[in-house]
């Protein structure tokens, strides 16, 4: 992939793609192709987006009404609901490359093939910690997904 489409896909910029490329040796060489079992047709992945739009703005209503109902409506309230959704997002995608790449990536320094676990990984760990740490410090609880919400109904 280039730069540009990594940096796209993981919502970052093209420098910290360079950073990630230096850091842990990556090649342009591709080792190997995900298994069958882990392609997605393009129904399934366009259910996901879909479902996955749909709970985003659950989440954002509740969030926005918990606000409303303890008198927290200031803008610099209402900006942090929208840095815990931007970190829903990168939740989201790190989730995607988990499920696309595997927990464990086959990978080349140009000079030997070895195994790293998925960098996903640990970022998933830190975006989770960071999400929850903003919920408890607006005093806000996430949402619960109740049956016949439409979420998740039809799966």
């Amino acid at each position: 992939m280039k730069y540009k489409d990594i940096a796209e896909k993981y919502d970052v910029s093209i420098n910290t793609v360079k950073s990630w490329k230096r850091r842990y040796d990556w090649s342009r060489e591709i080792i190997s192709e995900k298994p069958k079992s882990m392609q997605n047709s393009k129904d399934v992945a366009h259910k996901k987006t879909s479902q996955s739009s749909k709970l985003r703005k659950l989440i954002e209503a509740d969030l926005k009404r918990q606000l409303e109902e303890s008198g927290a409506t200031q803008a610099h309230y209402l900006d942090l609901v929208n840095d815990y959704l931007s970190m829903w997002d990168v939740k989201n995608k790190l989730i995607a490359d988990i499920e696309t790449r595997g927990v464990v990536i086959r990978w080349s320094n140009g000079k030997q093939v070895s195994e790293k676990k998925n960098d996903s990984i640990t970022e998933l760990n830190k975006t989770n910690a960071q999400m929850l740490k903003l919920l408890s410090e607006l005093g806000l609880k996430a949402t619960e997904i109740s049956k016949g919400d439409g979420i998740g109904d039809d799966v």
